[in-house]
């Protein structure tokens, strides 16, 4: 039974993205297990090779390598379904490389389409034909990326007996061409003239879906087109027409490590001592003279008693919060430039009226933390505590 009308279509919306997300969450699970087995299984490895004394410098580089990049593809994973999650409104335009966006779409829905493949005991290729040179577009990349998802399962889904969706980049003059094709059962004439109509679907109760009349809404906000062009028993092509952008300069002589100055004094708090440690010892070893506390009670008599440069706290502490060691930092020292620490991205109205500099979001690598204090240090302190 198709799922009945909703007349709020902000309401259709949320329901829509969340159908989504529910329909590739399985996907995400089976990722983080295949992250995980590699990670686990290459630290054993290590771990034997230590204790046998068998282990050089090249072997050690090589699993450290291994294992950071399994941590970087989680982190991204996890990146990619909050991107997919975060309503677009509230993600500003960027510039940004489409043919990413089609990858990432890829790799994020693959899993899914194994399962899908496995369950119909068929055989289901999805091909990526993109431009050879970047094409460059100005938008939402997660809002885009969320229309390709959403393509994406609505080919599977148009393909019972198997066959191939096929995902092409181009560029035709002043314009990016994106096309989504699959050899599935295509659309009657009737259905093909009304598949961009507000609420309109023939999707069973059991199928999901962002709806094509937000799909086509979402590409008009970024100044293009979508048509779909079909035939009943010969598939079915979905063509996306965006406005090309060119590439924005990175700032001149930007610096790609940014330094420390030797001595800076740096409060950090954490719950977790693996990653308390982990800081002190980078950040010690940049020549910070580094205090580290666990709980925010412990932070904040420790605010008491001495002042810092910078504070870098988590935001979920037992004790206090990250809000009240930022205040509390404040008032011993305006000048001090806190950097918040979060398992999601904090609203920046948020970060303002705390008088918090910056905000990091957790999982995040030890350069990316360098970077940000060294940029929060050049900025003039915000005032107002």
């Amino acid at each position: 039974m198709p799922r009945p009308a909703i007349e709020d279509p902000h309401v259709e919306r949320r329901i829509a993205r969340s159908e989504v997300i529910s329909k590739v969450a399985g996907g995400v699970v089976h990722n983080f297990n295949n992250i995980l087995s590699v990670l686990l299984g290459r630290v054993e490895l290590m771990l034997g090779q230590v204790e046998r004394g068998a282990i050089d410098s090249g072997q050690l580089r090589k699993g450290l390598l291994s294992i950071q990049k399994g941590a970087l593809d989680a982190a991204e994973l996890l990146k990619r379904l909050r991107d997919i999650a975060r309503p677009p409104q509230e993600v500003p335009f960027t510039v940004f490389d489409l043919n990413a966006a089609v990858a990432d779409a890829v790799e994020f829905i693959q899993p899914h389409l194994i399962t899908v493949a496995q369950g119909l005991g068929v055989t289901v290729h999805l091909c990526s034909r993109l431009s050879p040179q970047p094409v460059l577009v100005s938008g939402q990349s997660s809002a885009l990326r969320e229309v390709l998802v959403n393509l994406i399962l609505n080919a599977l889904e148009a393909m019972p007996a198997g066959g191939e969706v096929t995902l092409e980049t181009a560029r035709d003059g002043a314009w990016i061409v994106l096309r989504v094709s699959d050899t599935g059962v295509g659309m009657t004439e009737e259905v093909r003239a009304r598949v961009f109509t507000p609420f309109f679907t023939t999707k069973s109760a059991g199928s999901t879906g962002l709806g094509l009349s937000s799909a086509k809404d979402l590409v008009a906000s970024h100044g293009g087109t979508i048509s779909v062009a079909s035939q009943q028993g010969r598939g079915t092509t979905f063509t996306i027409i965006l406005p090309s952008a060119e590439s924005r300069p990175g700032p001149v002589g930007a610096s790609s490590e940014p330094a420390l100055r030797s001595g800076l004094r740096v409060l950090v708090v954490d719950d977790q001592r693996e990653f308390r440690d982990i800081l002190g010892e980078f950040l010690g070893g940049l020549g910070c003279v580094l205090t580290v506390h666990g709980t925010g009670r412990a932070a904040l008599d420790e605010l008491e008693r001495q002042t810092f440069d910078v504070v870098l706290t988590d935001l979920l502490l037992p004790g206090a919060s990250g809000w009240e060691i930022a205040r509390a930092a404040r008032r011993r020292a305006n000048g001090c430039r806190v950097i918040m620490l979060s398992g999601k991205e904090i609203p920046a109205e948020l970060l303002e009226d705390a008088l918090v500099d910056a905000s990091l979001t957790k999982p995040v690598d030890l350069e990316r933390i360098r970077a940000v204090i060294a940029e929060v240090l050049k900025e003039s302190p915000r005032s107002g505590a």
